[in-house]
């Protein structure tokens, strides 16, 4: 999600729905009452002399004042509903219409009493950056590598020089070598190596690519080819998106961790559970507030005092085993400035 304009006076965000998981995230920052303004389809109502006829849909700007805000499994779309309070002279005023919130779509929405830091930086979390890949696939023959990010550019095409028996192990294989330098050389300035192929050696390079210590890095994945092709299939398969979600999961994951790190500690400064976070909120006691996505709304005056308090915050996925962990701790916990117990 990226933000295009801002007004901290008037509690304005004019935002760009660019992903799907942005629309999980809007979800979460969006509040009943919250003024939304969007281009939208509307039908008008013609006039006759028996009454109003539902003529065609058109576009028109219109700004609703949410009383219902709901994720619809079905599309993946986010659909943002209440009365109509600003739009054009021929539009009832008052009446109910939907703005449908999906991946391309530009809203406006202003909150009365402005934007809190957590739900910005919320925002500002879903908006990343590309990452820069390096993607290479390889078989016996032929090793393609690219650089991939908001373009593709091929950086390097490697071949084996033969094919046969004597290639089938490639154990200490000059061409292997050859590939692993390049990708070494080239792996500092890139956030991950992708290695993927249609057979065994992408298992091998992963190997040697682990004992240069760039395991971190590097994420396999099946290619039916070794060339052009193979790239375009890493892209299309969403490969490279999933390293980007991987990222941020793998960061909520490690603050879960480190929590129970600290539960596990006799002198383990934390608390969980609505009561006891509440509790170390009034005490000013809260250094960093991790909360399920699915009770940020719920928890939202505590999250807020917590933040107003000077606490950071995180929104924590349930997508994955951590995530799920906090959830069955009541869904909120805390990192403490000091024990309070």
């Amino acid at each position: 999600m990226k933000i295009l304009d801002s007004d901290k006076k008037d509690g304005m965000l004019k935002l760009k729905v660019e992903n799907p998981n942005d629309v999980w995230e809007l979800e979460n920052v969006l509040e009943e009452g919250d003024l939304v303004s969007a281009e939208t389809l509307r039908r008008k109502m013609i006039d006759r002399r028996d009454g109003q006829e539902k003529g065609e849909k058109r576009p028109v700007y219109l700004t609703v004042k949410l009383d219902k805000i709901k994720f619809h499994e079905h599309t993946g779309n986010l659909r943002l509903t209440g009365p109509i309070v600003d739009g054009p002279e021929d539009v009832e005023m008052d009446s109910y219409h939907t703005i449908v919130a999906e991946p391309g779509k530009v809203i406006t929405s202003i909150k009365k009493d402005g934007w809190k830091d957590w739900q910005i930086k919320t925002i500002k979390k879903a908006y990343r950056k590309p990452p820069e890949v390096l993607v290479c696939v390889l078989d016996r023959e032929r090793a393609t590598i690219a650089r991939v990010s908001n373009s593709t550019e091929i950086i390097s095409t490697i071949m084996s020089g033969g094919s046969g028996k004597q290639y089938d192990s490639v154990e200490g294989d000059e061409y292997l070598g050859e590939v692993l330098s390049v990708l070494s050389r080239k792996a500092e300035k890139f956030d991950k190596i992708v290695v993927g192929g249609p057979g065994f050696v992408k298992d091998k390079l992963c190997e040697m690519l682990d004992q240069k210590g760039l395991s971190d890095k590097c994420v396999k994945a099946s290619t039916s080819q070794a060339d052009t092709t193979g790239i375009e299939e890493v892209i299309k398969r969403g490969i490279i998106e999933k390293v980007v979600e991987d990222s941020r999961l793998s960061e909520e994951s490690g603050e879960v961790e480190r929590l129970f790190e600290e539960l596990s500690k006799d002198s383990g400064k934390v608390a969980y559970g609505k009561e006891n976070v509440e509790e170390a909120v009034e005490m000013g006691a809260v250094e960093k507030v991790l909360v399920s996505e699915r009770k940020i709304k719920e928890l939202k005056d505590l999250v807020n005092e917590a933040e107003d308090k000077g606490a950071d915050i995180m929104i924590v996925s349930e997508r994955h085993e951590s995530g799920e962990k906090l959830g069955r701790m009541g869904g909120i916990a805390a990192f403490l400035r000091y024990r309070i117990r």
